[in-house]
């Protein structure tokens, strides 16, 4: 039988290696280029307080936060430093999540054509 401490030592060993990506993860949701691009194109959206500026799906803005895998604001908003958060609005940049989202593809039905 191992000591107590061994013991402690090798769970923790073994719940590391059954679930590794979740410890280190190789694909990151969103990284430090990302942040600062997101930043400097969507600058004029995410100032705080008013006027609210509304961003074009098509707009340079939505490009960059759609190529943030699962459009995770989240992910921008914890990188950010406190002067960072100073200059912009948390609320604004999660709300990016929701407005640079692509609406679904129109649907193709082909009407059925009734032959007499």
């Amino acid at each position: 039988m191992m000591p107590p401490g061994k013991t402690a030592v090798f769970l923790l060993l073994v719940c590391i290696m059954a679930s590794p990506d979740q410890v280190i993860s190789k694909n990151p949701i969103c990284t430090k280029k990302q942040r600062e691009k997101i930043l400097e194109v969507c600058d004029y959206f995410i100032q705080p307080g008013y006027p609210l500026r509304l961003v074009s799906r098509d707009s340079p803005c939505c490009v960059a936060v759609r190529e943030v895998r699962d459009r995770d604001m989240e992910c921008v908003i914890m990188q950010l430093t406190n002067q960072e958060k100073l200059k912009y609005s948390v609320e604004k940049i999660r709300a990016l999540h929701r407005l640079c989202e692509l609406p679904p593809p129109p649907h193709n039905h082909q009407e059925a054509q009734v032959i007499e």
